[in-house]
């Protein structure tokens, strides 16, 4: 029998510190095979993530007048006010019925098919209403002769049709909205494929168009009312976590005859990505491919020759979201981990434990690894790995040592202090061993393939993983020093929410204080490109020119959060979490605790927006100071910058939102002095950021919600377009040249318009700059049809000036 004393390679092999026992048992030596190696034949890859292929194969332009009217419609459809919508909707869902969705006992399939029902039914008086809606809308369209539904016509019968007067919540009414504009922009579309002749459009016309010039949307009515319908379910799936991720590229939903007319110009969408290199892991489905996957029906709606393709395109859209039980699942599997984890004794090996469960939390982060080895192999080489790194830390002594340091930092989330007795020990070393396991088995979607073809590889990349999660959920006493993420904090990371074992995200113990400068505050970045100034000055009423003493509390995410679900949990607005990149955590905690945003991202993960989190990204909420609450402007927009590309029509729209702040701000400029530069110095921020969002998408090679591009083909992956990445940097720089100019020549000679547009009773207000004719939109063109020109670098294919229009708006008015 031996000692721990004797044991001193253990914990030469953990990240932990070894403890020091004042008597010791002697647990059973385990044996472990380490002789094991991979299978030396070559894998075959089939993963299912969209892939990037050569400029060549890719860039080339489609001709049918179908798929580039598809291409139009989709990119115009979008909405992102909309999209907001289906996530509020979810969580609304959930914040109403939280009582009834609370159970965490009885039978999972029969509570799972339950709750679907509680909510369907939640919903279906928004559905009753959104078919009424619909009802009135192409009602006054179908009044109208085809030649009078000119798209400032049709914007204007869509304002006037508003939901009838009813209790319906903000989230609702902003849905109800967002699905009335899809369909003016549908029947918009409508007008200009039929008066193009495009063949896919022709039953709209009807048999008596040319006789009595009106289009026939009885059919697009019907068929939109379907879609949205379903789209309601579908957002039900989402609130309960039982949408499967996305496995197929959007393509494959397009009807026969369009998949047929893409061709093989849009094999980039057609086949799986091969994935070469470390990804992140989406934490789940991302709210916008909701969004992506109706508007794609509805634009094959539009082009449906006839009734009965219509109606099957709306069935399949309505079938095309089956349930998915893996997050329940993984809840399951986590909390009997930790049960399991708690009973073993001294010395007993965990490796059965890991075996029983590590399958179901392979969601969804293994398919590579999978693919690569085989689950049964996958699991058993995990699952040995890890019961002997834990091995150390199971058994009461080490949960006599650990528990009290755990419930110490775990009790300050909730502001109390620790007091003997006050949790079991086990339990609580338990739950912390789960979570490292959890969050291990998650780096497995990170790793390359190559990773899993070579033991040795592998192995080592399971220990760094293991380490970094160590570290996370252990208290530093019980870490290495060199492992740690800070030094100087004594808190830990817990799994939430407490009081039930659906956890979906964690949270540092202890709120980090910090100091916020004015120069921090503008370079760090947040979600949509926005600054943390943006946020300080248009949602919590601080003032920007001194610098903010407050603390950070801090998140991280699980899988199936989103940023609704943290917020709900936290009692706080999802619009006040942001992203803790490595560049904002060393801004803004300082060398001591910035390693508690240091974690090693991959390339490709975005912020471009909080619907699309990743699994171990981390978060941060800025405590309101002293004496202040965080609702100073809890529905208050951000500034934000958007730009449209139209490679059809040869045009770019940039538009610019001036928040209410700011917008008082330029006003105030405006009116104290002749000069505009100071006005314009406070607008020029959101013209850069236009020209960042560019640039960051080349880097992530992913377009974000904020860039819309129509080309003559539909770019329904969001992937960055080649000609883009070929000459977007030029573009971007010149288009904000331009603007620049265009912006600061109508704050000169248009002070007086802007300043009344800013004491009206909307909030902000929105500056839009359409540039036509653009100068070297034909190399562009030419670039997008895979023909190269010899010269374009530096911006002299793009000497000349376009035609311009600048259009002040007053409120939040982004296409």
């Amino acid at each position: 029998m031996q000692t721990y004393q004797d044991e001193d390679r253990s914990f030469a092999e953990t990240p932990f510190v070894e403890p020091r026992y004042e008597s010791y048992e002697e647990p059973q030596r385990e044996t472990v095979a380490t002789n094991e190696t991979l299978a030396p034949t070559p894998w075959h890859f089939d993963t299912p993530f969209e892939t990037f292929e050569s400029f060549e194969q890719s860039g080339a332009q489609i001709g049918a007048p179908e798929v580039a009217t598809l291409a139009e419609i989709a990119a115009e459809l979008k909405d992102h006010l909309f999209r907001e919508s289906l996530e509020a909707l979810a969580t609304e869902a959930l914040e109403t019925h939280a009582e009834q969705l609370a159970g965490e006992y009885g039978d999972r399939e029969q509570r799972d098919v339950t709750s679907e029902r509680l909510l369907n039914d939640h919903f279906a008086p928004l559905a009753t209403e959104m078919e009424a809606a619909l009802d009135r809308l192409f009602e006054r369209f179908e009044s109208y002769e085809t030649a009078a539904l000119t798209e400032a016509e049709i914007e204007r019968v869509v304002n006037e049709i508003a939901p009838a007067a009813s209790p319906f919540a903000p989230a609702s009414e902003q849905f109800l909205g967002g699905l009335l504009r899809k369909a003016g922009k549908l029947v918009s579309g409508a007008v200009r494929a039929v008066s193009s002749g495009v063949k896919g459009a022709i039953s709209l016309a009807g048999q008596g168009l040319a006789a009595i010039g009106k289009l026939a949307l009885g059919p697009l009515l019907k068929g939109l009312k379907r879609l949205g319908i379903f789209l309601l379910k579908h957002v039900v799936k989402f609130a309960l976590g039982n949408l499967p991720p996305a496995v197929q590229p959007m393509a494959r939903q397009l009807s026969d005859r369009l998949f047929r007319a893409l061709g093989e110009t849009q094999d980039h969408e057609l086949t799986d990505h091969e994935q070469t290199e470390a990804e992140v892991v989406p934490a789940g489905v991302d709210v916008a491919r909701l969004e992506a996957e109706f508007d794609l029906a509805a634009a094959q709606l539009m082009l449906a020759p006839e009734e009965a393709e219509a109606e099957y395109l709306a069935e399949a859209y309505g079938e095309g979201e089956g349930s998915d039980r893996s997050l329940n699942e993984l809840d399951d599997a986590r909390a009997n981990m930790a049960r399991s984890l708690r009973e073993l004794e001294t010395g007993e090996s965990a490796q059965p434990v890991m075996e029983q469960f590590l399958p179901a939390m392979l969601w969804p982060v293994a398919k590579t690894a999978i693919t690569v080895m085989g689950r049964p192999k996958l699991v058993s080489f995990i699952a040995r790995l890890i019961s002997g790194l834990i091995k150390p830390m199971i058994g009461s002594q080490a949960a006599g040592l650990l528990g009290p340091a755990i419930a110490d930092a775990g009790l300050r989330i909730f502001g109390l202090e620790a007091e003997a007795g006050a949790a079991d020990p086990r339990a609580l070393t338990a739950e912390a061993l789960a979570a490292t396991v959890e969050e291990t088995v998650n780096r497995l979607g990170e790793f390359a393939p190559s990773t899993f073809e070579n033991e040795t590889l592998l192995e080592s990349a399971v220990r760094e993983a293991f380490e970094d999660a160590a570290a996370t959920y252990f208290p530093n006493t019980h870490i290495k020093a060199e492992l740690r993420e800070t030094h100087d904090q004594r808190g830990v990371w817990m799994r939430m929410p407490h009081d039930t074992h659906r956890k979906r995200y964690s949270r540092y113990s202890d709120s980090v204080p910090v100091t916020i400068t004015p120069r921090v505050a503008d370079s760090v970045r947040t979600f949509g490109n926005a600054s943390l100034s943006d946020h300080l000055r248009d949602r919590m009423d601080v003032p920007t020119a001194q610098p903010l003493q407050t603390k950070l509390r801090l998140y991280q995410v699980l899988p199936g959060a989103t940023t609704s679900s943290i917020a709900r949990a936290e009692g706080i607005n999802p619009r006040d979490l942001h992203p803790l990149t490595p560049q904002a955590a060393g801004a803004l905690l300082g060398p001591n605790a910035a390693g508690l945003g240091l974690r090693t991202t991959p390339p490709g993960s975005q912020i471009s927006t909080p619907h699309r989190l990743h699994l171990r990204q981390r978060l941060y909420y800025v405590e309101p100071p002293s004496g202040r609450t965080h609702q100073s402007r809890p529905h208050a927009r951000l500034a934000r910058s958007e730009v449209f590309i139209n490679l059809r029509k040869g045009e770019i729209k940039l538009s610019l939102f001036l928040s209410e702040p700011l917008a008082q701000k330029v006003s105030v400029e405006l009116a104290k002095s002749g000069s505009a530069a100071n006005a314009y110095r406070l607008v020029q921020p959101l013209i850069r950021r236009a020209e960042e969002l560019v640039k960051s998408a080349l880097l992530v090679r992913h377009l974000p919600p904020a860039i819309r591009i129509i080309g003559e083909a539909p770019n329904l992956g969001q992937g960055v377009p080649p000609w883009l990445s070929m000459i977007g940097t030029q573009l971007s720089r010149k288009v904000a040249e331009w603007a620049a100019h265009q912006i600061s020549q109508y704050l000169r000679n248009n002070a007086e318009q802007f300043r009344r547009l800013s004491a009206s009773e909307h909030d902000g207000v929105t500056l839009r700059i359409a540039m036509s004719r653009v100068p070297g939109f034909d190399v562009v063109g030419s670039i997008a049809k895979g023909q190269v020109p010899r010269r374009v670098q530096g911006t002299a294919w793009l000497r000349g000036e376009p035609a311009f229009q600048v259009v002040a708006l007053a409120g939040y008015a982004l296409p």
